[in-house]
């Protein structure tokens, strides 16, 4: 897990890319796994400085559109996200 001074500006980041009212109207589960997607870009990249806003978007996107687009699923992940 990244620290939380990098964690903070990978959020920064993702709020500018994303928007914060995409990222707020997301349901529990999904933030969950775009939280765990950043903290795997952070490690993968080294900083959040390198994280791209593309490679940020592209998670965002893959999981509304392929994790979990529907949100029929997201009762599984409840457990793991609280």
């Amino acid at each position: 897990m990244p620290d939380p001074i990098e964690y903070k500006k990978i959020s920064e980041k993702a709020v500018k890319v994303i928007g914060a009212k995409a990222i707020c109207s997301m349901s529990p589960p999904r933030r969950g796994l775009l939280n765990n997607a950043l903290d795997w870009l952070i490690v993968k990249r080294g900083s959040a400085e390198s994280v791209t806003e593309d490679e940020i978007l592209g998670q965002y996107e893959q999981i509304v559109d392929h994790v979990l687009p529907t949100g029929s699923h997201e009762h599984l992940l409840d457990e793991q996200v609280q």
